[in-house]
């Protein structure tokens, strides 16, 4: 697992990190660590989310992917 995870550092392309604000499974520091490992990564901190940020907030999820396509 880590040396996967330090193969991320490799990845140059444009990613981008959706996180659950609230979520206690799966802590927002673990997504602000994922994206210190992408160089090229932005993180979105969905507030009123948790682990199934796609069912709590489906419409700031989808705002979030939008957003970052029609940026990147």
């Amino acid at each position: 697992m880590l040396a996967a995870a330090d193969a991320l550092r490799h990845f140059t392309r444009p990613a981008l990190v959706v996180w659950a604000a609230e979520d206690r499974v799966m802590p927002p520091a673990h997504g602000k660590r994922l994206v210190e490992l992408l160089p090229n990564a932005r993180l979105v901190e969905v507030a009123d989310s948790y682990t199934l940020l796609p069912e709590d907030q489906p419409l700031e999820l989808a705002r979030a992917i939008r957003q970052f396509m029609q940026e990147a």
